[in-house]
């Protein structure tokens, strides 16, 4: 047992993006206890039983998100066997180990410590009271975002890459007739493909897939995009 963790914690330090920031569980009480994390994280880490641990997170996940991440929750609750409190550095993240239901593949999730809306409203330059509440409440009640540890993609982005499409060069750029300061990355592929959301429009049909190579493809649900895709990159 102790090798197998030994073994997880050197794999997962290959991912960290730097050679300072080494990986660690924590399962001390009181390190928990006194830890600047969300109380039902304390809960969590505190209960005896994987099953209590995924009851009192996912149950989080229902509270805030049931409908919009439906398919994400039951693949979580059917394929989830273990959950463990990490520090990467000096930050606190969730660490999900997810068996996948066809690659029977292991992958890790990594979902970060919630921030403030004052951090979600410096970063994203927009009025935060026209920011959807399903979103303002996934980055300051669940996770300051979901994605696979090792890739750093196929999952809602940290806060800190998500910026304006505005930011960058496209090629295609003069065929676009839109505010490109108003959209914002929310997900990626890994290999140039995003989930670009139009803040100034309506969540259910604000969303846009965003590539290098061609132009956005764009009226679609953002949730429902976002739901689909994390099982995409569990199971396919």
């Amino acid at each position: 047992m102790v090798q197998q963790m030994n073994d997880k914690i050197a794999f997962l330090n290959r991912y960290t993006l730097s050679s300072e920031k080494k990986v660690e569980f924590i399962t001390d009480k009181w390190t928990i206890l006194n830890a600047p994390i969300p109380e039902y994280w304390k809960a969590a880490f505190l209960a005896d039983t994987l099953e209590d641990r995924k009851s009192l997170i996912l149950g989080e996940w229902q509270k805030y998100l049931a409908r919009e991440l439906s398919n994400t929750i039951l693949y979580l609750q059917t394929y989830l066997t273990d959950i463990e409190l990490m520090k990467v550095g000096d930050e606190y993240s969730i660490l999900y180990t997810i068996l996948g239901f066809k690659t029977k593949m292991k992958f890790f999730y990594e979902g970060k410590n919630p921030v403030t809306e004052q951090e979600l409203k410096e970063k994203i330059k927009y009025p935060i009271e026209k920011i959807d509440n399903s979103i303002i409440d996934f980055y300051t009640k669940i996770h300051n975002g979901f994605y696979d540890f090792t890739s750093k993609s196929m999952g809602l982005d940290a806060l800190k890459v998500i910026n304006p499409v505005s930011d960058f060069e496209w090629e295609y750029e003069d065929q676009l007739e839109m505010d490109l300061t108003s959209c914002y990355n929310f997900f990626s592929n890994g290999m140039g493909t995003y989930i670009v959301l139009d803040l100034t429009k309506n969540i259910e049909i604000g969303a846009y897939l965003w590539s290098t190579k061609e132009l956005p493809k764009g009226n679609l649900n953002f949730w429902d995009f976002i739901d689909e895709w994390i099982i995409i990159g569990l199971d396919f």
